[in-house]
């Protein structure tokens, strides 16, 4: 697969530019910084972000409305520089607190961590949350262990409509810890992804395969098996994540499905049809249900599912509506409750 680059070295620097040059009244870059902030932000709890790029729109499709302050960059599936995670706390207000938010993986974790300690030398009071809703990435007793994918939506979405209410920094990592709590995702990969700097394929998946629970760095998953129809495939990874919830009758959750960016419109509801018919025979209230391409892997074929369990201490945060120009989801009007 041909790709559309100039030096390697330089792809996440070069997306940047050409992003904020698009959207200049809405964002700005911090010098020589991977650093995406917003030209406008409130005097309030912040929430800096950050990622390596291959995701995209994470994280920088997370930058806007109802949304985060600032994010840091890494290079292609690589954690953002302490640097940059470090300016971007500084450049955001802080003087009521910021909430940094990232994906629990080891870089990183280890890159916020240290940036948090250097940020309070300086005065700065910052909370980390590390979103690890992979259910296929450890087991249930080593929680702590698990990957963080595209869960980290709704986490950033519902921290950051908390910030906005006017919440403490106490507060709102609070109400962030309890979504990432309740939070529970699986995935499966139908083609391979690409590595962006060769268009080569960045793992073998031969056709007619798939596999579940695989990393989106292109990580070994936890089963390979032959393709089958799509409500099989639904059925699969939809036990996955509500056998691990230990999803109950009359229950409330919130339906997000991420398609790869392999995965048409028309895969895309047809999934999620089945989805919600797999939770109408198991009694469970669909308080909200969403579908965009928001955390995925570079070139891949296939989906992740997300089940988020609702709670009355954050539904009316998750239910403000969000901006940007790569993340846009209305307020929710919930009008299901006849159904």
């Amino acid at each position: 697969m041909n790709r559309l680059l100039n030096n390697p070295e330089q792809e996440v620097k070069e997306m940047l530019e050409g992003y904020i040059a698009n959207y200049p009244d809405y964002f700005t870059k911090l010098n020589d910084k991977q650093v995406l902030i917003k030209k406008v932000m409130k005097d309030r709890v912040s929430i800096v972000i950050g990622a390596g790029g291959g995701n995209e729109p994470w994280p920088i499709g997370y930058v806007g409305e109802g949304l985060a302050d600032a994010c840091a960059l890494g290079n292609v599936f690589a954690a953002p520089a302490a640097t940059s995670i470090l300016s971007a706390i500084r450049a955001v207000p802080h003087d009521k607190g910021v909430l940094c938010i990232a994906t629990n993986h080891a870089g990183d974790v280890l890159n916020f961590e240290l940036v948090g300690e250097l940020a309070e030398l300086e005065g700065i009071q910052t909370k980390r949350i590390y979103v690890s809703d992979d259910v296929t990435s450890a087991p249930k007793n080593r929680g702590d262990e698990r990957r963080g994918i595209a869960g980290v939506t709704l986490v950033v979405k519902t921290a950051a409509a908390a910030a906005e209410a006017g919440l403490s920094l106490s507060e709102v990592a609070e109400i962030a810890e309890i979504v990432n709590c309740s939070t529970y995702t699986a995935s499966v990969t139908t083609s391979p992804a690409y590595v962006l700097e060769t268009g080569k394929q960045a793992y073998d998946l031969s056709d007619g395969m798939i596999e579940y629970g695989m990393g989106f760095n292109g990580e070994m998953g936890i089963e390979r098996t032959k393709m089958t129809s799509a409500d099989k495939i639904m059925d699969h990874v939809f036990s996955m994540v509500a056998d691990d919830m230990g999803l109950k009758a009359g229950e409330e959750v919130a339906v997000f499905l991420n398609p790869f960016k392999a995965t048409t419109t028309i895969e895309s509801y047809i999934l999620l049809r089945r989805c919600m018919q797999l939770l109408k025979e198991r009694d469970i209230h669909v308080y909200d249900s969403y579908v965009n391409s928001l955390f995925p892997t570079q070139g891949a074929g296939g989906f992740s599912l997300t089940l988020l369990r609702m709670d009355s201490k954050f539904k009316e945060y998750y239910d403000v509506p969000v901006w940007s120009p790569l993340f846009q989801k209305g307020e929710v009007h919930n009008d299901r409750s006849a159904e």
